[in-house]
């Protein structure tokens, strides 16, 4: 007979989420509660509207709670009060660990843009598992299965359920509580898990607390390239998914919609805004296949490179093997190659087309 398999670990029972001032999370309402009582709502932004004694909702906007209103029903629109606030976690001693559980979702087929070939995501992280870079670096990782989303472009996808079925996996897989934090990182990020955990060391975030890192100084400071939560948040977000799912919908981006989840259920965060370097936050003239921001070597991860040309040339430039004057000019390069958006170099009369490094050191 065929040996049963050993069962899986078991972590300690957690804490499930950092405190919340003036209130708990507990009474404030998600929309369409009433909170009335409360005066209090969940998510950040929202506000406590009276439609009437003894009934009130939670909305950014009272005119939306109208419009969705049953046919004479009328809103006072009166503010009963705000939204319960977010937590700002301050540094502490003992500080949390630095081991990291690091997966991605890889798409066959995925959405792609102009010029960029359809399954690069497969290759890209081909080369970092044989190569132990980006994820396969982390203490522990995974990769898992992707599918195309049916709604948005390359540059914004509505991707929520589809990162809300990987989570399901990344419960019954419990590899995460191995880990003091768990990373999750778009395959065409150019990632250093060495840097984040001096980052994190930096950070000195308290020891068994749910918190998660804001990354970016853009828009809502956290984009979906690096996601970096503790192992408590995770267990805070994955037991009350359900609730944020219900509640906060799915229409957006994932991103978004974790963030809103995790500030709802009174995870706090720490802010480090040069965890990320994404091109999406830069104004116009930026090139998918530039190498150039790749120079500033405080960066943990560096996004998006949709090639294994341009993101192994940036991986050289991170580390100081390759500077960007070494690469072809954005304006000259070939199709499949790195390029520099400061460069001059061409290429020679009669050359082929190569990774885009025209000067090797």
């Amino acid at each position: 007979p065929k040996p049963t398999a050993a069962p899986k670990p078991t972590a300690a029972p957690k804490p499930t989420a950092a405190p919340i001032p003036a209130t708990t999370q507990k009474e404030c309402a998600w929309e369409g509660q009433d909170c009335s009582k409360s005066k209090c709502c969940r998510r950040a932004g929202f506000k406590c509207f009276e439609q009437g004694p003894g009934w009130a909702s939670c909305s950014n906007d009272c005119a939306l709670l109208k419009k969705f209103s049953p046919p004479g029903k009328t809103w006072t629109c009166n503010v009963l009060g705000g939204d319960q606030g977010v937590v700002e976690v301050k540094a502490s001693k003992p500080a949390a660990g630095t081991t990291l559980f690091c997966f991605s979702v890889v798409t066959p087929q995925g959405v792609v843009p102009p010029g960029v070939e359809q399954g690069y995501e497969q290759q890209i992280m081909q080369y970092q598992e044989q190569n132990k870079m980006g994820i396969a670096a982390c203490d522990a990782h995974a990769v898992y299965q992707g599918v195309r989303v049916s709604t948005g472009s390359w540059r914004s996808v509505v991707n929520t359920d589809i990162f809300n079925k990987v989570w399901k996996q990344v419960k019954g897989d419990a590899k995460y509580l191995d880990a003091d934090w768990t990373v999750k990182v778009d395959v065409d990020a150019v990632f250093f898990p060495d840097r984040l955990k001096a980052h994190i060391t930096s950070l000195s975030p308290p020891a068994d607390t749910a918190v998660y890192l804001h990354n970016i100084d853009f828009k809502f400071h956290f984009m979906g390239a690096l996601e970096v939560l503790s192992s408590a948040a995770v267990d805070v977000f994955l037991e009350n998914s359900a609730a944020c799912r219900r509640y906060i919908g799915n229409s957006g981006g994932e991103d978004y919609f974790t963030m809103q989840c995790l500030d709802a259920l009174g995870v706090g965060h720490m802010s480090d805004y040069s965890l990320l370097a994404d091109k999406y936050s830069s104004g116009p003239g930026w090139n998918l296949f530039d190498v150039d921001p790749c120079r500033d070597q405080a960066i943990v991860a560096l996004h998006p490179y949709k090639a294994v040309n341009s993101w192994l040339g940036c991986y050289k430039v991170a580390i100081g093997h390759q500077a960007p004057d070494d690469f072809v000019s954005c304006e000259g390069r070939w199709e499949g190659e790195a390029c520099s958006l400061t460069s001059e170099r061409k290429h020679a009369p009669g050359s082929g087309a190569s990774d885009g490094i025209l000067f090797r050191k």
